[in-house]
């Protein structure tokens, strides 16, 4: 075996060398992809303490960095049409804000981990109602929720951002139910996209 490796040198040697950089690749591989992660924004959108309408809907930061969630743009369906508001600054608000601003603000904030509470849906649903002065319609009669949150994530020159809507199952024996239309929460991190985004955000500056 020796007699031959000390033959055959040039080959070992070259073989050494490819292992090597196959070695390389997957440790930069590895380091890109790491990067990567803590460039990249997450999200969620969840419904939470139970399935109906006095479940509440959070915001929770699973980026690897702190973000600051600037704006939550919601959207109600009803009767084949959409009305759209920010809730953000939708009404004016106490001086005492309580243990946990952000969520009573809609902004602020978030480390990694962290969770805004943004209430109950039946309540959100209300507010938004209120807000856009509907007299003729009725609660019972919105059947579909979007919410689109918007965030300033590190040194990124666009808002980042992350939408989920939930469909009101109405004819259910029990009270109504709320139901995601997704698995995940889709996550607004496309060049386009943001743009399209800042220029929402802009329209309720």
């Amino acid at each position: 075996m020796w007699q031959w490796f000390t033959g055959n040198t040039q080959v070992v040697s070259v073989a050494l060398s490819f292992a090597m950089l196959i070695v390389w690749v997957i440790y930069l591989q590895l380091l890109l992809v790491q990067f990567r992660g803590t460039k990249r924004s997450t999200i969620l959108i969840t419904r939470a303490a139970g399935r109906g309408m006095r479940s509440r809907c959070l915001v929770t930061n699973m980026s690897s960095q702190p973000l600051y969630v600037s704006s939550l743009i919601a959207t109600v369906h009803v009767r084949g049409r959409q009305i759209e508001l920010a809730l953000t600054d939708l009404r004016e608000l106490p001086g005492d804000l309580g243990e946990d601003p952000r969520s009573i603000m809609g902004q602020g904030s978030l480390a990694t981990g962290q969770f805004m509470n943004i209430g109950h849906f039946d309540d959100i649903v209300r507010t938004l109602l209120d807000a856009n002065e509907e007299t003729d319609v009725q609660e019972e009669e919105v059947d579909q929720f979007d919410l689109t949150v918007v965030a300033l994530y590190a040194l990124e020159d666009l808002p980042v951002g992350a939408t989920r809507s939930f469909h009101f199952e109405r004819n259910v024996p029990k009270g109504p139910r709320v139901q995601p239309l997704s698995i995940a929460t889709d996550q607004i991190r496309q060049r386009r996209r943001r743009s399209d985004l800042l220029n929402k955000v802009q329209q309720y500056l």
